[in-house]
């Protein structure tokens, strides 16, 4: 692992968090709201409140997603913003398909409407952040 991967990883671990959280705030949220798939009190137990959040734990999940973009960018070859949105965008189409849907067939987590929502909002957010990650491993520094 060398200093640009690593760079190139922290940035994407960054982009890719900001874009999920955006999503989240102004599309996802109230939109969950309003197509539930469970009842609202089951929901509140299903998740934790913004403040018993276990910070550690989101810090290792956002750089575990944020490394194994970068990784799977790199391993593609993509070296520019285009090559890495298509390569993101493959790689994103088949991750969130596999864990959205999966969790939609084994759980009562999502409704019908709020797993297509959900995998737009995710696909949109790790197809940028696979650009972001290929656009970094291929900067060329010029002194």
């Amino acid at each position: 692992m060398n200093k640009k991967f690593l760079i190139s990883g922290l940035i994407t671990t960054v982009i890719n968090l900001l874009l999920n959280a955006v999503a989240y705030i102004f599309i996802l949220k109230d939109f969950y709201h309003s197509h539930p798939a469970v009842s609202e009190e089951f929901m509140k137990q299903l998740h934790r409140q913004p403040g018993q959040l276990i910070v550690w734990a989101m810090v290792v999940t956002s750089l575990a997603m944020g490394f194994l973009i970068t990784t799977v960018i790199k391993w593609s070859g993509a070296t520019s913003f285009s090559s890495g949105l298509k390569n993101g965008f493959i790689l994103a189409f088949l991750f969130w398909g596999s864990v959205n849907f999966g969790l939609y067939a084994s759980s009562n987590f999502f409704s019908q409407t709020t797993v297509f929502v959900d995998y737009a909002c995710s696909v949109t957010a790790m197809t940028i952040s696979g650009a972001v990650a290929a656009w970094m491993l291929g900067f060329k520094r010029t002194n």
